[in-house]
């Protein structure tokens, strides 16, 4: 998709996605409330031929390693 500059760009171009934040190489944490599918059509429409992947994070089901503030967002109600 692009250099972290580049996907910040395309991630703060898509008025359905409300917030974002990123800690790992290549990967970036969306907060949006449309579907995976919405937003992959909304990606596409920006960026064709570009390899993504987008998956809603359970709530109850996930541990690892991160940030504090990693946490905290990826926790939000």
């Amino acid at each position: 998709m692009g250099n972290r500059e580049t996907v910040k760009a395309l991630l703060n171009s898509i008025p359905q996605i409300t917030n974002w934040r990123y800690d790992l190489p290549n990967a970036f944490y969306i907060e949006s409330v449309k579907s995976a599918d919405e937003l992959a059509d909304l990606i596409i429409e920006r960026r064709p031929n570009t390899r993504f992947f987008i998956t809603e994070i359970s709530k109850s089901n996930k541990q690892g390693w991160l940030p504090k503030d990693t946490w905290t967002f990826l926790n939000k109600e």
